[in-house]
Formats: C-alpha cells, sequence, structure tokens
C-alpha cells in the first residue's frame, strides 16, 4: 500500500532517563494521570505543561524531535505539536478498524476491546510499518470469508493475517478500503537530563477518520479513544 503525500517524512525517536508522566490537554480533553517512575537524577523544576519520559519503544512513526537546550526551553517553551494533513486510508472490520497514514507508512490498529476502569469508548491500538510490496499476493486464498464479509488486502490483509494477535482481535472486514484525507496531531512525551536538554521519547495522538470524527491515542498505554 503506498500513497504519495506532500508531507513530510517521519520517524520515531528515543531518548530520556527519567520522568513522571502527567496529564497534558488534547482538544480540551484531559489525558488521565497513567504512571510514575524513579527519577535517576534531581528534576529541574519546570513550569506546566509538564512533557516528560516514559520508556517504551515508540510505534507510531511520529516526528523527530531536536533536543532542547535550557535557553532554548526558556526561549521557546516545549515542544508543539506537530499537526500533518495526511492522505490516509481506512477500513471497518467487525471489532474495529485499521488506518493506513502515507507520511509514515504506517498502518494503525485499532481494536474494540475494552479498557479497565474506563468508561469512555477505547480499545487497543497497534501500529506497524506497512510491509507490503507490489508483487505480493493481495490475499490468502485459502482464508475464506463469512458471507457478507471480506478477507482485508496488501497491506491491511499483510498485517492482518502475519501480525500474531491482530486477525483474532479484528475479525473480519466489513467492506472495501476508503481513502479519504486525515490531520494527524502528535504530541511530544519526553525527558529533560540534568542538564536541562530535551529529548522526545513517546508520543500522543490524535487522528481524524473517515466519518470525521477524531480519536485518540496513547503510545505509550497502547491504547485509543474517543473524546
Amino acid at each position: 500500500m503506498r500513497l504519495k503525500s506532500s508531507a513530510n517524512s517521519l520517524s520515531p525517536c528515543r531518548g530520556g532517563r527519567w520522568s513522571v508522566i502527567v496529564r497534558r490537554v488534547l482538544s480540551a480533553v484531559w489525558i488521565p494521570l497513567l504512571a510514575l517512575t524513579a527519577c535517576a537524577a534531581p528534576v529541574p523544576p519546570v513550569a506546566p505543561p509538564l512533557v516528560v519520559t516514559v520508556v517504551v519503544t515508540p510505534t507510531g512513526f511520529a516526528p523527530a524531535l531536536a533536543a532542547q537546550t535550557p535557553a532554548a526551553v526558556a526561549a521557546n517553551g516545549y515542544p508543539p505539536p506537530v499537526a500533518t494533513n495526511v492522505t490516509a486510508v481506512y477500513q471497518s472490520f467487525e471489532h474495529g478498524f485499521m488506518i493506513y497514514l502515507s507520511d509514515r507508512q504506517a498502518i494503525w490498529v485499532f481494536a474494540d476491546l475494552p479498557v479497565a476502569a474506563s468508561t469512555a469508548p477505547t480499545g487497543a491500538w497497534f501500529a506497524y510499518a506497512d510491509a507490503f510490496t507490489e508483487g505480493e499476493p493481495e490475499t490468502d486464498p485459502a482464508i475464506v470469508a463469512l458471507a457478507d464479509l471480506q478477507q482485508p488486502r496488501r497491506g491491511f490483509g499483510k498485517v492482518w493475517r502475519e501480525q500474531p494477535g491482530v486477525r483474532e482481535a479484528l475479525g473480519w472486514a466489513r467492506d472495501f478500503e476508503r481513502p479519504y484525507a486525515a490531520i494527524v496531531v502528535d504530541y511530544s512525551i519526553g525527558a529533560f537530563d540534568p542538564t536541562g536538554a530535551y529529548t522526545a521519547q513517546s508520543f500522543i495522538h490524535t487522528v481524524t477518520i473517515a466519518d470525521g470524527s477524531l480519536v485518540h491515542i496513547d503510545e505509550a498505554a497502547r491504547i485509543w479513544s474517543r473524546p
């Protein structure tokens, strides 16, 4: 699955050693307190909104952000969110949906799995690089869909067939793929080292889906929710 896009190429970030996860406003919605980790070094005083580390391996392929020196933090504040207009593809499944984002050549999986202690619509979120290449089989003829349902094709199908747990979580595709124009906003979660330099570590994302509604993704917790 490959679509042309004028957006910049994006890649995950790594770095940072300590921090605390705190609340963050996304589109006037508070993201709840998630976790607390031990500090290996003194934390320099900072003013809210505090953007701090959660030690994970990013999977959302969000934009790389340069480290900020104390002077840059004082002058510019914390890294602003990065908003991108993206050519995307959407497909609905029995128990969730998939989105392909052309700017980062990534497939995001949204499974309708309930998350404990949440009263909002939530589910499990996973992200994979689009590994489909032209010339590969688009489907597996040995897999026969149920009546009125279908096997996903190409990049979606490759993830659905080959990534453990995805097929079981989503079920069959309910409709064909639909291209649409998405808006993705990446909010940095990162770390300040003892000198005050900031490095991105993980991300909170928002993305519009095919019906125009907004979905929030917590990359560290690997969950998605609707506002």
